[in-house]
């Protein structure tokens, strides 16, 4: 699992790698190279950081990790 500022960092310094958001039954979440991110406050056991819609989680990637570059999109069926 990847803290904010871990990912932020590997998404600056690793231009080949593109984040996905993948949809849950319920939520939404991101993850770089097979890694969800965590949430601000770690839980146990530790749970990848949940977004509502697919617009927070994708001005999450926009906003607060600097992500400028193309996102993959998976909906599960």
């Amino acid at each position: 699992m990847l803290t904010a500022p871990v990912a932020k960092g590997i998404l600056k310094h690793n231009p080949e790698i593109v984040p996905c958001i993948v949809q849950c039954s319920t939520h939404f979440e991101i993850v770089i190279d097979g890694e969800p991110i965590a949430p601000q406050r770690m839980t146990t056991p530790p749970t990848a950081r949940k977004f509502k819609t697919l617009t927070a989680a994708y001005s999450y990637l926009r906003n607060f990790l600097d992500y400028e570059r193309g996102i993959t999109i998976l909906i599960a069926p």
